[in-house]
């Protein structure tokens, strides 16, 4: 019945859900979980009455803004083509997940869990709209590439904030927290959600639109962010990093790789007689 009345024009009451939900949870990624004021530390925005490490803020609000509250304003626009938001916050919250086992601190599990059940949420709510999960792999070997090359600077990236995790905080006062949980973990989960995605992209046409632009945004603001501050918490070792990643996340979005990443997928569809 509820297809027959969506043929007919009138959606079902699931898919009348969607918008204002996505678009809810969009608004708190980016505002209530404070991902818009976290990448407004960069431009000294922010409140000044905090000393604020302005890297560890930037890959919080990096995964919160570009990430997570993005895939929530692509499921908002364009509902019938939710898959790639919904496996991008499936990576997100499975990252977050395992960030806090690695990290040994429970709190990000209370992020993580949420967003993994949104995405199974809006699979459920899009999938009259949206069909079938998207099953065309078709690599394409630029994408590839670089996602190769930069999906191990990532690990190591979360690997340098998990273990600033699992070490305890010196002093009383730390302010690496937003509404009492610690930013290190959360930046453990970014580097794992960019470089999955920028793997997964490389594979999936289907999310080659949404996840060139989150990954691209977030790896050249993070990079941006520690070579303005590189002695700030959230920083690697040295402006090597942040060299190497503004200029991967600067890779990812110029128009020939995209160019080219179309290109690439049609070959390949010519070549196996694909849609």
């Amino acid at each position: 019945m509820a297809e027959r009345a969506e043929l007919a024009g009138e959606p079902s009451e699931r898919l009348q859900a969607v918008k204002p939900l996505a678009w809810i949870m969009a608004g708190l990624c980016a505002v209530l979980f404070f991902g818009l004021v976290d990448l407004s530390t960069l431009f000294d925005l922010a409140d000044p009455s905090y000393q604020w490490a302005v890297p560890l803020e930037a890959s919080w609000g990096s995964l919160f803004t570009f990430v997570l509250a993005g895939a929530y304003v692509w499921i908002a626009v364009v509902p019938g083509q939710s898959w790639p938001a919904v496996v991008q916050l499936g990576i997100a919250g499975t990252g977050l997940v395992a960030s806090s086992v690695a990290g040994l601190d429970g709190r990000p599990l209370l992020l993580g869990l949420p967003v993994v059940g949104s995405a199974a949420l809006f699979a459920w709510l899009c999938r009259e709209l949206s069909g079938p999960l998207p099953r065309r792999i078709s690599v394409h070997w630029p994408l590839l590439v670089l996602g190769a090359g930069g999906a191990p600077l990532w690990l190591m990236y979360s690997l340098y904030a998990l273990e600033k995790s699992r070490t305890p905080h010196e002093g009383p006062e730390w302010e690496g927290q937003t509404m009492g949980i610690d930013h290190w973990p959360v930046q453990g989960a970014a580097g794992l959600t960019l470089a999955a995605c920028s793997l997964v992209m490389a594979l999936w046409p289907a999310a080659r639109p949404l996840m060139r632009l989150s990954v691209s945004l977030s790896a050249t603001f993070i990079g941006v962010a520690m070579l303005a501050y590189p002695a700030k918490d959230g920083a690697m070792p040295g402006t090597g990093w942040g060299i190497a990643f503004a200029i991967w996340g600067t890779l990812l979005a110029l128009p020939a790789v995209g160019q080219a990443a179309e290109a690439g997928s049609a070959r390949t569809a010519r070549r196996t007689g694909a849609p």
